[in-house]
């Protein structure tokens, strides 16, 4: 005989079933981890295409032109900086222009001079020209004096015994050379070595100049008290030696 319902154990008795309330939807059924549903959703994933997980920024009009305006701002600094860089530069390339070239000029025209150069060229090119048949000895010696090098070497041979000296102590000669104009070529930068042109008057007197008259188409001339004076144009080149001027080597440019 089937046991009442009272007679049961309070675990065996049926349970009321609660009824839903009005507008209340069954929860759904809590899914178990794998699932066939779960396997589908897992699988139609896997075959999605994978979105980028960062969104592109929409570009309007405004935010790219804003972009454009901010390039040409950031280009127009450099073009202004490297003309300044050029201008600068080509300043400095004339500037050293100008300076060698100012460098160059007064290397070739100083602004000062040694004035001992253009004395002691006169002195020189006077004692050299210099004769007195009355002193001839102490004639030689000025010439010799005011003289240099290898130059000097050739003038003492050339007026020893024998040479030109005896022929100016026979006619009793004397000979001078008046300076008209001293005129500098170049001087170096120590102003120790100077090359000078002397412009003057070669003047030569003796027994028979005189009665001579001056040879024809020559720049010469007979003077009042019987001598011959020719234009004349010397080059002399003068160094230091010592710290005295002497003259080392001679050029006639003109002579009559």
């Amino acid at each position: 005989m089937a046991d009442s319902p009272e007679e049961r154990s309070p675990d065996e008795r049926p349970r009321p079933t609660p009824r839903p309330r009005p507008g209340a939807r069954p929860s759904p059924r809590p899914r178990v981890a794998g699932s066939r549903r779960e396997r589908e959703e897992a699988a139609e994933a896997a075959a999605r295409p994978a979105r980028p997980t960062a969104t592109a920024r929409p570009v309007t009009r405004g935010s790219a032109k804003a972009r454009s305006t901010s390039a040409v701002a950031t280009v127009k600094p450099v073009r202004r900086r490297a003309s300044k860089l050029a201008l600068v530069l080509a300043l400095l390339c004339l500037v050293a222009a100008a300076g060698g070239g100012l460098l160059l000029w007064q290397r070739l025209n100083p602004s000062y001079v040694d004035s001992t150069i253009f004395s002691a060229a006169r002195s020189g090119v006077q004692a050299l020209y210099a004769y007195d048949y009355r002193d001839s000895d102490g004639s030689v010696k000025r010439k010799l004096d005011v003289l240099t090098g290898d130059l000097r070497d050739q003038y003492e041979k050339d007026l020893g015994q024998g040479g030109i000296i005896d022929t100016y102590e026979q006619v009793s000669a004397t000979t001078s050379y008046e300076v008209l104009d001293v005129g500098l070529q170049r001087v170096n930068d120590a102003q120790d070595t100077a090359t000078v042109v002397v412009f003057g008057e070669y003047v030569v007197k003796s027994v028979n100049t005189g009665d001579q008259a001056a040879p024809e188409g020559s720049e010469c001339t007979v003077t009042a008290d019987g001598g011959q004076s020719c234009t004349q144009t010397v080059q002399v080149e003068v160094t230091k030696v010592d710290g005295d001027w002497k003259i080392d080597e001679l050029t006639l440019l003109t002579t009559s």
